[in-house]
């Protein structure tokens, strides 16, 4: 896929001002004339493919190829494929850059991720950006802000399939020359029993807070969530087809008898 020649639908899920969104449109401009933001209005972390159904998407146009929706990621990706550009097809979908890592259990109830999984069940191919939290206080956009532009070219030459997404996280690093390398890896999942706060409620009511649910301890070694603690900048090509094929034979051979015939 050569970016010159593409259209290009940039989007996130932490809203159409944030600052890591900013980095990705930017970086999106320098190598295609035909970019179109579609993202969301406010923050909608957490919402994965969360679409609004049978309720009305507004949208409001900040600029020219620029507009702000009030919907969740997925919606801005439905709206801007088959709404606002039908004159001709996008080629590709960008998302993020999302502030802090979407990896192990966060990819799927990440809105980052989910606007190019729905990207993907439309045959338009999705690249998916965030940048690792580490241990600083505040969001590090040093790696992302000095790799991005450069990396986008060779991640869509990557892509082979048009139901193909690309899950990209940056490490948290001081200086980009400080990254141990790309990784293409596989998920893992975070270890510990999970966390949740209850606050005091009014009226006898129960209130709970939920933030981060499981310490970042990876199940196995060479993760996404391993390296990216290592500092390796991780790939990892998702796929729309959820099917457990590991086990499809041994719950098949369980089941065989599930339903007899009467």
């Amino acid at each position: 896929m050569d970016l010159r020649d593409c259209r290009i639908v940039v989007v996130n899920d932490d809203g159409i001002d944030a600052y890591g969104f900013s980095i990705l449109e930017q970086a999106a401009r320098q190598h295609s004339q035909d970019v179109w933001v579609v993202a969301p209005s406010s923050d909608q972390s957490g919402r994965a493919r969360a679409m609004s159904y049978r309720k009305e998407v507004r949208v409001h146009a900040r600029a020219e190829r620029r507009f702000a929706v009030e919907g969740t990621p997925a919606d801005c990706v439905i709206v801007a494929l088959n709404g606002l550009l039908t004159d001709r097809p996008v080629d590709l979908v960008l998302s993020g850059i999302n502030d802090g890592e979407n990896i192990a259990d966060d990819v799927a109830s990440s809105g980052t991720v989910g606007a190019c999984l729905e990207a993907a069940d439309q045959n338009v191919p999705g690249i998916a950006f965030s940048q690792g939290w580490g241990d600083f206080e505040d969001t590090n956009w040093t790696c992302s802000k000095a790799l991005t532009a450069s990396l986008l070219p060779k991640l869509a030459a990557a892509i082979s399939d048009p139901r193909m997404v690309l899950n990209v996280n940056f490490p948290a690093v001081d200086d980009a020359q400080q990254v141990a390398g790309c990784r293409v890896v596989h998920t893992g999942w975070r270890t510990g029993p999970t966390t949740l706060e209850e606050h005091p409620g009014s009226d006898g009511q129960r209130v709970f807070y939920i933030e981060s649910l499981r310490e970042d301890r990876p199940n196995e070694p060479d993760c996404d969530l391993d390296l990216l603690s290592q500092n390796y900048l991780t790939v990892t090509p998702l796929t729309l087809d959820q099917t457990n094929y590991n086990a499809l034979k041994t719950t098949g051979e369980r089941l065989k008898d599930a339903l007899r015939p009467r």
